[in-house]
């Protein structure tokens, strides 16, 4: 266990935010409104020009610290006291101890404002306790895509399934401020699929979300786990992969697989292994989650399974509504995805079930690889890359995918799943936590072009993608600046785990000699 020191602590002087101008979007719900953010809570939702910070810079006394404006969105800090503001705030704000020392303004002018994202498959690092700084990496892509919370993986080495590994997640996690991480924890034992990891344990710790970030052959260890699942309140996620039934491959069976000569897994394989899943969901009534599916008859039988009333959801991936087995037969390494991309017509299904809701979230699936592990034969590469900046980009700026169906994936609806509308996906009132993100939906951009990106290995380098976030605020702190990371002051930029892992020259300077 390496020596991390104490995590960052809370600063005595806590500032205020004003969210001003911009578009509130909630589920059934748009509004225009400012947002008044205090002690990292929502404590005003005012209509546009109401916010305490409006009226209080017409007020005699109001000043503006020139110092702290900012080129890039911040139209400037108000310095001062909670007692000045008590009045505005109402209550017996003036009466409580100051809170804060400034507070700033945000122009969300063009923009929406939405509760915060939610990733259900990410994997934060590997191996767990080694580099504080990939998990650091991490939640910093994690912010610039919009996601106030993400549920890690447990398939690092060794693996989540022990009150251990789950406390040294947490503890590498105080050091991550720009992204909730929620640990997930392994179903069964070392993730070997032979006998369940000790769920209740860890449940009465606080693990909700139990997979083996992968298949899991064995029907009736399934169906215990599900069993054991259900009173503590828990969902078992299973990817219905080809694999548990002994067809797993690197590409689609199809004409684009024979012409590469690579051996391919059909759809009806995932069918398969989804269906065995959601019988054991029917036989136990637990909760099943069925984690990034691909094809077509996958999405109806989970149409079907919630038709028929049980707790059965589903996920995908942003590219899987993007990339088709097409896009793959060039051979480019950064093409290899689990599960491997499918035809036109299964992408075409996959749209089709983000919008009517029969698909409740979209997925990152982010992985962290050096760039290294990609210079191999297509079918030896290892699958995945860096994707949680992207993710949100590709779902908001997809042409055939609705508006509120695609924050429904993203945000809503995986907070529900996972039980942390607290930390994300939750509504924006009075006494919330002040978990947001501000989009501009016409404001095109790309990876190559961007300033600061920590997605190094990535299929979208040069994707043009319409949609960017310019703020994420977690827990009333900016972790975002309009586009911009807000760094970690531990964060070194002189180590080998940093440099290997950034995307662009401009984030980190090479070090004077």
């Amino acid at each position: 266990m390496s020596d991390l020191g104490t995590p960052p602590s809370e600063t005595a002087q806590r500032p205020g935010l004003v969210i001003a101008g911009g578009e509130i979007v909630e589920r059934g719900r748009r509004r225009r409104a400012d947002i008044t953010v205090i002690d990292g809570r929502i404590v005003r939702v005012d209509p546009p020009g109401r916010h305490p910070l409006a009226e209080f810079v017409e007020h005699e006394g109001a000043q503006r610290d020139p110092n702290r404006q900012r080129a890039h969105g911040e139209a400037h800090t108000w310095v001062g006291s909670i007692h000045d503001l008590g009045p505005m705030l109402g209550g017996d704000a003036a009466a409580e101890e100051p809170l804060f020392a400034a507070m700033a303004l945000v122009d969300a002018t063009g923009c929406v404002v939405v509760s915060g994202f939610v990733d259900l498959c990410a994997r934060v690092a590997e191996p767990l306790a080694v580099d504080v700084d990939l998990v650091q990496i991490t939640a910093m892509a994690a912010a610039l895509g919009g996601f106030t919370a993400l549920v890690a993986q447990p398939d690092t080495d060794p693996p989540l399934d022990r009150l251990g590994q789950l406390a040294e997640l947490h503890r590498v996690a105080a050091f991550a401020p720009s992204c909730h991480i929620i640990p997930a924890a392994a179903v069964t034992a070392g993730r070997a699929g032979e006998h369940l990891a000790p769920m209740a344990e860890l449940a009465e710790a606080g693990v909700a979300w139990f997979t083996d970030a992968g298949p899991l052959r064995n029907w009736e260890l399934l169906c215990r786990a599900l069993q054991y699942a259900a009173p503590l309140g828990a969902t078992v996620a299973v990817r219905p992969s080809g694999a548990a039934i002994g067809i797993g491959a690197p590409m689609h069976e199809g004409a684009v697989s024979a012409r590469m000569g690579i051996a391919g897994e059909p759809a009806e394989a995932e069918h398969a292994a989804a269906a065995a899943a959601v019988s054991a969901a029917r036989r136990t009534g637990g909760r099943l989650h069925l984690d990034r599916i691909s094809a077509a008859a996958t999405v109806e039988l989970v149409r079907a399974a919630k038709a028929d009333g049980l707790d059965v959801s589903a996920s995908v991936t942003a590219e899987h509504l993007l990339f088709i087995d097409a896009d793959a037969a060039g051979f480019d390494t950064l093409m290899r995805a689990e599960p491997p991309y499918r035809t036109a017509a299964d992408r075409a299904a996959l749209v089709a079930g983000v919008n009517d809701r029969t698909i409740d979230a979209v997925v990152s699936a982010h992985t962290l690889l050096p760039p290294n592990d990609k210079d191999a034969p297509f079918d030896e590469a290892p699958p995945g890359f860096a994707s949680l900046e992207t993710c949100a980009a590709i779902v908001l700026s997809h042409p055939d995918i609705e508006f509120e169906a695609a924050l429904d994936a993203l945000s809503w609806r995986p907070a529900e799943l996972a039980g942390v509308t607290h930390l994300g996906g939750g509504s924006i009132e009075p006494g919330q936590p002040a978990n947001l993100v501000v989009i501009d939906l016409d404001r095109p951009w790309t990876q190559i072009t961007r300033d600061k990106s920590f997605a190094r290995v990535s299929p979208h380098h040069d994707r043009r993608l319409n949609a960017q976030v310019t703020e994420t605020i977690i827990e009333g702190a900016r972790a975002v600046r309009s586009g911009y990371p807000e760094m970690p002051d531990d964060l070194a930029p002189d180590r080998a785990s940093i440099r290997a892992h950034r995307r662009w020259q401009r984030l980190i300077p090479e070090p004077s000699a």
